[in-house]
Order: structure tokens, then C-alpha cells, then sequence
């Protein structure tokens, strides 16, 4: 499923470009929820995606969440990507974009249409931006990668960011246990047997008898 959004990408990737560096800022930590997780082929995985250490204070600071742009890169031989949704962090924003025209590779963007004061009083030290579902494929580990990370603050100051990886593993299909399998065979050959007995044991018509 494609879900390009490119006026929003071109313009949050314009904005961000003018971002200047922060003198002496603390770094934004980006990671998944849960970092590892396992599921059974053919089942969706659910993963969070969160930002943390952005201190969101008074007016007049440089910390807080303005904007962000960056990519999640996964295994598309393991894992397929099947929606996106926003958790709407930046408030009053672009909305999020995600361009998913790249196998393995998610371009994700959003910017905050917020005066900064009211931007701050949105956000809290850890957040949650957006929830990524993916399908299962085959059996494997997808590690999941955040690349090409562009951050900025509420005052449009670039921003320096740890990435935490994450991964997906999916498992195969589950069979049934060999004790499940007994009885179903035990219940097959007792349903056959059951039949043969009733035919055995029906009456027949003898020869030259009328039937009513």
C-alpha cells in the first residue's frame, strides 16, 4: 500500500533545511515500542515509534518538538508496510507524511504549525509520534533503523538525535501439537468404523419379500 504525501515532504524537507544547529542542546532520543517483537506468519506487527529528552519548558527555550524528518528502514523480504497513524505530538501540524515508495525504506515527516509557547504546553519529555503496522511475509528478523534524521526544536533550531534499532521477528505458521493430531486421527477412524457397523448390521430384504 502506497501512501506518498510528497507536498508535505517537500515542504517539511524545505523547512528543516533552513534549520539552524542549537549551540550547546541536549540530543532528542528516537526509538521503537516495543524494540522486539515476535509474531506468527501472516499476522501484522504494531510497532510505536517515540521521542524522548525534548524537556519541553517555559517560552523563549529551545527545546521541545517542532519538526521532524527522517527514515525507517526495515527487511521488505520479512516485513511489508501497511499503515501509518499520526498521534498528532506537534499539534496544530502539517500531518504526517509517510512515503512508502522505496522498498524497505519508510520517509517519514511532520511540522508543527504552533506558536511555540502552545507547542510546549502540548508536549511532554517522552512522546509518542506514530504507530507503524507492518504485515508478515516470511520467517526472519527485519531490524527496524532510524536514517537520515532531521530533528528541530519549537524555535526552528536544529536538534542532535540518538537512534535506539528495533526489530521485528516473525515466526512460522504454528502446527497443531502431535497429541492434537492423534485425537483428530482417533476421531476419524472411530467416525469410519462407526459406519461400517451400521451397514454390517442393517437389515436386508430377503429375496421375494415385499417392502412397505
Amino acid at each position: 500500500m502506497k501512501r506518498t504525501f510528497s507536498m508535505r515532504a517537500m515542504t517539511c524537507g524545505f523547512v528543516l533545511a533552513l534549520l539552524l544547529p542549537s549551540a550547546a542542546a541536549s540530543a532528542y532520543t528516537l526509538g521503537f515500542a516495543p524494540s522486539a517483537q515476535s509474531v506468527a506468519l501472516n499476522n501484522p506487527a504494531t510497532v510505536e515509534v517515540h521521542i524522548a529528552g525534548i524537556l519541553p519548558n517555559p517560552p523563549a527555550s529551545d527545546d521541545g518538538l517542532g519538526a521532524y524528518d527522517f527514515e525507517v528502514v526495515y527487511d521488505p523480504a520479512v516485513i511489508a508496510f501497511k499503515q501509518a497513524t499520526d498521534a498528532f505530538s506537534l499539534g496544530f501540524a502539517i500531518g504526517l507524511g509517510v512515503d512508502d515508495s522505496q522498498a524497505g525504506r519508510l520517509k517519514v515527516s511532520d511540522f508543527s504549525l504552533e506558536l511555540p509557547d502552545d507547542l510546549l504546553a502540548l508536549q511532554s519529555d517522552a512522546m509518542l509520534l506514530f504507530t507503524l503496522v507492518f504485515d508478515s511475509l516470511a520467517p526472519g528478523t527485519s531490524a527496524l533503523l532510524f536514517e537520515n534524521i532531521t530533528l528541530g526544536d519549537v524555535l526552528a533550531g536544529r536538534r542532535t538525535a540518538i537512534a535506539t534499532a528495533g526489530s521485528i521477528t516473525v515466526r512460522d505458521a504454528p502446527m497443531p501439537e502431535p497429541g492434537t493430531l492423534a485425537l483428530l486421527a482417533c476421531a476419524g477412524l472411530i467416525a469410519l468404523g462407526g459406519r461400517g457397523r451400521y451397514r454390517r448390521g442393517a437389515p436386508r430384504e430377503r429375496h421375494g419379500e415385499a417392502t412397505t
